[in-house]
């Protein structure tokens, strides 16, 4: 991996995890109900579940790419077709409704965590999203131990951090947070990049 692919990666994904997707819309509604703590610990969840897939990813296709050799290219093919499919939903989404209620009663960051645990890993579309996502900035047919380190020291601290993001400004900032306005704006930007990612890896 160079320096430029590295830091192409860290851009993408941090403009990927900005997407309001259910993940994040359950993340706010738990900040929004029970504060801070529970967003942040559902938030880590989240990003362990997506550790599995993001290895499985990495581990799996770097074996598949060295078997199939040149038909890789369709596996390609079908993974830039899933990121253009992302932005189009991305696109067409409506902003989630939060009704936190007055459910103010606080929840313990074992529970939060592994409700976020299980929202990840109940979505194995995480992992069909890492397959076409990766090639486009790492070789996979010839990954390394380097390459396969510095994936995960990019990608993990921004797939935390931008969930407990969520979580602090929903804590901090309701009417921000519920603003159908912000909401269009990030999808619809979001969308539009993974469409163009999308469009690139095929070409790639």
């Amino acid at each position: 991996m160079t320096l430029e692919s590295g830091i192409a990666l860290a851009l993408a994904t941090f403009i990927f995890a900005l997407i309001p997707g259910p993940g994040i819309s359950a993340v706010v509604a738990q900040s929004l109900a029970r504060g801070f703590k529970a967003g942040a610990a559902f938030s880590c969840g989240l990003a362990s579940g997506d550790v599995i897939y993001l290895l499985t990813a990495l581990f799996g296709m770097g074996w598949v790419a060295s078997q199939i050799g040149s038909y890789f290219v369709i596996l390609k093919w079908a993974g830039a077709a899933y990121l253009i499919y992302l932005g189009v939903k991305c696109w067409l989404a409506k902003p989630p409704v939060q009704q936190a209620g007055d459910c103010q009663a606080p929840a313990r960051a074992g529970r939060s965590y592994l409700a976020g645990f299980c929202v990840t890993l109940g979505n194995p579309k995480a992992i069909a999203f890492y397959c076409g996502f990766l090639p486009g900035f790492v070789d996979m047919s010839a990954l390394t131990g380097t390459d396969i380190l510095l994936v995960i020291s990019i990608i993990v601290p921004i797939i935390v951090s931008v969930p407990i993001g969520y979580a602090w400004l929903a804590a901090r900032g309701r009417n921000a947070v519920r603003s159908t306005r912000m909401w269009k704006v990030l999808n619809r930007t979001a969308g539009s990049i993974m469409i163009g990612a999308g469009a690139a890896v095929a070409t790639k």
